[in-house]
């Protein structure tokens, strides 16, 4: 399915599994756009319904992603996952291993995973759809922005590599 979405005046054409996954996006779109924690330092994809978002020194990615394998036979759904690089270059090791699995435990949303390249990524996800609610969402941006701030630096001490935000090109956003 191929849907129109205006974003910021520019008409974009972005490809959707739904008509779910689309309000989503829109919805997402546009509280983003207008949000005042967000609104200044905000980036939007013309070819992917995903939104890059810098809060504070950490850097947020908010992807709208269709729910296709889910236990409801007939619904279309559609969930927003916020993810954040927290380290690039530590050591993946067991010891790391069972540290992330037992902060996991801890984590009241989200979860610690790796990324492709091994860099230790936080995500957490809510679902989208017309009842999305947008408490919810700002919490969850606003929770992966806390973990990953918070555990950059205590990732950085006890298994090396660098904290992500030190090493990923901010230029696009600008500074308040």
């Amino acid at each position: 399915m191929l849907v129109l979405v205006v974003s910021g005046g520019f008409p974009m054409a972005l490809s959707f599994v739904s008509t779910v996954q689309a309000l989503t996006y829109t919805k997402v779109s546009d509280y983003l756009q207008n949000a005042p924690l967000f609104k200044e330092n905000l980036r939007s994809y013309a070819d992917a319904p995903k939104f890059d978002l810098r809060y504070g020194s950490t850097l947020v990615e908010v992807d709208v992603l269709p729910w296709e394998i889910h236990p409801w036979e007939e619904a279309d759904l559609a969930t927003v996952r916020a993810t954040s690089w927290v380290t690039l270059g530590s050591v993946i090791n067991q010891e790391l291993m069972h540290f992330l699995l037992t902060e996991n435990r801890r984590m009241r949303f989200g979860a610690f995973h790796l990324g492709e390249a091994n860099q230790v990524l936080f995500a957490e996800s809510v679902l989208g759809g017309e009842n999305m609610d947008l408490m919810e969402l700002q919490t969850c941006i606003l929770s992966v922005v806390a973990i990953a701030d918070t555990y950059d630096d205590i990732l950085v001490k006890r298994f090396g590599g660098q904290r992500a935000i030190d090493q990923l090109d901010l230029s696009a956003f600008s500074q308040d």
